[in-house]
């Protein structure tokens, strides 16, 4: 009886570590920037995160403050999300040419990428590497956009968007081709968000903005003076729901 009270114990422990195997990881990189000043325009940014990838698709989420973003992270990794910088010209770190090709290796092996970047105020392109990350694929960013303020994007339902979902869209700049997702909802309909599949599994998804990818659980910033300002972008949750699912699916 014993013998087959130890047995069962075993096949139970095995089971659960066969589940636990199969969890997905998801690194979230902020290691070019300070992660007090999402923090300052977004405070739930990181809990928005937490829960989704790990609450509602049970997936492992790792915040990537200052760790090379080289093929030793990435080696278990499924889903690479970088967020772009917030504070422009104060670079805390260039991206190095060894990072650079360990990303791009890991989008032609088979691994996902989200890339958000924003305004010349707010990200240096250069440092942040954004334009060596998307060009292999076929995808480039260019200059600012001439400024529109707050007048959201809109989605296109599609392989894996099912709705037309308005999206936070305030300031952007230039970015080209990849399948379009989303456009930005004024004069010019420019793209906003775009993605490419590989032919092993890799995806990626790039948008010329950032706030899609801040504020997840909410469109409400709070000003220096301590006012509240309200973005256009109501679908803003389910739309980051719908493309961490699909990047997560096999």
């Amino acid at each position: 009886m014993k013998r087959v009270f130890a047995f069962i114990i075993m096949l139970f422990a095995l089971n659960i570590t066969e589940v636990n195997a199969q969890k997905k990881v998801v690194v979230l990189d902020i290691s070019c920037e300070a992660k007090e000043e999402y923090l300052k325009v977004s405070p739930d940014i990181f809990n928005n995160y937490r829960e989704i990838i790990e609450d509602q698709f049970g997936a492992n989420l790792i915040i990537n403050e200052e760790t090379q973003v080289d093929s030793s992270l990435l080696k278990n990794t499924d889903l690479l999300i970088i967020l772009s910088t917030l504070s422009g010209t104060t670079v805390k770190k260039t991206r190095s040419e060894s990072e650079i090709n360990s990303i791009i290796n890991f989008v032609k092996k088979g691994g996902r990428l989200i890339l958000f970047t924003d305004e010349n105020r707010r990200v240096n392109m250069e440092a942040f590497g954004a334009n060596q990350l998307v060009g292999p694929f076929g995808m480039a960013f260019g200059d600012d956009l001439p400024m529109q303020r707050n007048v959201g994007a809109i989605s296109f339902p599609g392989e894996f968007i099912q709705g037309r979902y308005e999206l936070p869209y305030s300031g952007s700049r230039e970015l080209k081709g990849g399948i379009p997702i989303s456009v930005m909802n004024a004069e010019g309909g420019h793209l906003h968000g775009a993605y490419i599949k590989t032919g092993n599994g890799g995806k990626l998804v790039a948008f010329g903005e950032t706030m899609v990818g801040l504020f997840i659980g909410g469109v409400e910033a709070k000003m220096p003076d301590g006012s509240a300002l309200v973005w256009k972008g109501k679908d803003n949750y389910p739309f980051m729901k719908e493309l961490i699912g699909w990047m997560l699916k096999d």
